[in-house]
């Protein structure tokens, strides 16, 4: 039972990855429309995008300080330009990222010159009236 248990969070991490890999192609393309760069998919990122989702979905709340503040969560991962977008309620991508596009200050962040790497994920929270929490790490 194990090596089936292992072989299907292998598969869902491929999954994750492979979606994420989308997000950042979303992200790169609405960045060259506006003269920037493309992003690269950081798994750093990733990771702590993952825990900032997971953090505001077990909350309940749409916090940049569910877990632990911004800056703490951050100190390791950047240098000069760094930025965190966050959402909930929408159940796609394509409708969180637009919704980032209309935003003056998440607007801002995608559109951040620096920015090179990002993390993308999500958590599922179906007891929330939200019921899908986003989260967006931006950095050089």
């Amino acid at each position: 039972m194990r090596p089936v248990f292992l072989a299907l969070c292998l598969s869902l991490a491929a999954v994750a990855t492979a979606q994420a890999a989308d997000y950042a192609r979303a992200v790169s393309a609405y960045r060259r429309a506006h003269g920037l760069g493309a992003v690269k998919l950081d798994p750093r990122l990733n990771a702590a995008a993952l825990r900032q989702a997971r953090a505001m979905a077990s909350t309940g709340s749409v916090s940049h300080s569910a877990g632990r503040s911004f800056s703490s969560r951050f100190a390791r991962l950047h240098r000069r330009g760094a930025a965190e977008n966050i959402g909930a309620g929408f159940l796609t991508f394509s409708e969180m990222l637009k919704q980032w596009e209309n935003s003056t200050g998440h607007r801002e962040n995608l559109l951040l010159p620096a920015v090179r790497r990002i993390g993308v994920a999500f958590v599922d929270n179906p007891k929330s009236p939200y019921r899908k929490f986003w989260a967006m790490l931006l950095t050089d």
